[in-house]
């Protein structure tokens, strides 16, 4: 009964990131009520972690996790007050840091890198024939155009890039 609640957890946790980058993507906002869903999807598996066995998926230890989650979100904080990084991007960084924990900041750090400056680049390449006219191509000709980058998109792949490391490396 346990496992099936921390399953059901966990998949409306991957629906809440990927709509938090769905989000920040079609129009560059993160919303509250998201961040405060991810909080809440995290106390509810942190409550019923001790009682089930993911091994691919981090394991709770509240104290780190809420540590992680702090520093990520003070960096996002200190990066939003530099108009380096949006707030609802800065906010998304405190639910990131509670799912991965203390000893995952390293490892989500070098991917986020990756995927920033693989976006970056990305976005300095033309567009294949016929993309341009789609919602996702005029999408990235305005993000091209303003220079406002949807991080939250960027953090999203991190952090499923270290379920994916993790589910991988458990197997």
């Amino acid at each position: 009964m346990i496992e099936a609640l921390a399953t059901l957890v966990l998949i409306a946790t991957g629906l809440c990131f990927l709509y938090a980058a769905f989000t920040d993507f079609r129009s560059w906002k993160i919303h509250n009520q998201t961040v405060l869903a991810l909080i809440l999807l995290f106390a509810i598996y942190a409550a019923c972690e001790p009682y089930i066995a993911l091994t691919w998926f981090p394991s709770v230890h509240l104290a780190t996790a809420l540590g992680a989650g702090a520093l990520l979100f003070v960096t996002g904080f200190l990066l939003w007050q530099f108009k380096l990084l949006g707030a609802g991007d800065a906010k998304l960084m405190f639910p990131i840091g509670l799912f991965l924990g203390w000893s995952n900041l390293m490892t989500y750090a070098l991917f986020l890198i990756g995927f920033a400056l693989l976006t970056m680049l990305l976005l300095r390449m033309p567009l294949p024939y016929g993309i341009s006219k789609t919602w996702p191509g005029m999408r990235l000709n305005e993000i091209r155009r303003t220079g406002k980058v949807p991080y939250g998109v960027v953090m999203v792949a991190a952090f499923f890039a270290i379920l994916y490391v993790n589910y991988k490396l458990t197997i």
